[in-house]
């Protein structure tokens, strides 16, 4: 009965883990593309900010459903009132060999 037991519950938090994020198929979309992703809050809603993995590209802030809400560029003067307004940031996913020094990380599994 333990290892029923054990086998379900390393199977919900296997299988189930996608499940607490908003919307997996939006991350794993924005992943593809992005060297970096960090999960916000943005007047009490989880915003997701991406950017590649280059100099001077700046990054975008998506909504929890992928929709395009801001661009972040400080290098090119691009840089909309949101990009300051959001709170609580924490990287979800960072390429390896990045050019900004960040240790590789995947926390959703998107990779």
């Amino acid at each position: 009965m333990k290892k029923l037991v054990f086998f379900s519950f390393v199977t919900l938090v296997v299988f189930g883990c996608h499940k607490s994020v908003l919307n997996y198929s939006v991350l794993k979309k924005i992943a593809k593309t992005a060297g970096i992703i960090s999960e916000c809050q943005l007047n009490g809603q989880k915003v997701y900010q991406a950017g590649i993995n280059a100099y001077d590209a700046g990054t975008i802030i998506y909504s929890y459903n992928g929709e395009i809400l801001g661009v972040c560029n400080y290098a090119w003067g691009n840089v909309d009132t949101i990009c300051n307004e959001l709170l609580d940031c924490n990287i979800i996913y960072c390429v390896k060999n990045n050019i900004w020094g960040q240790p590789a990380v995947d926390i959703y599994g998107l990779n």
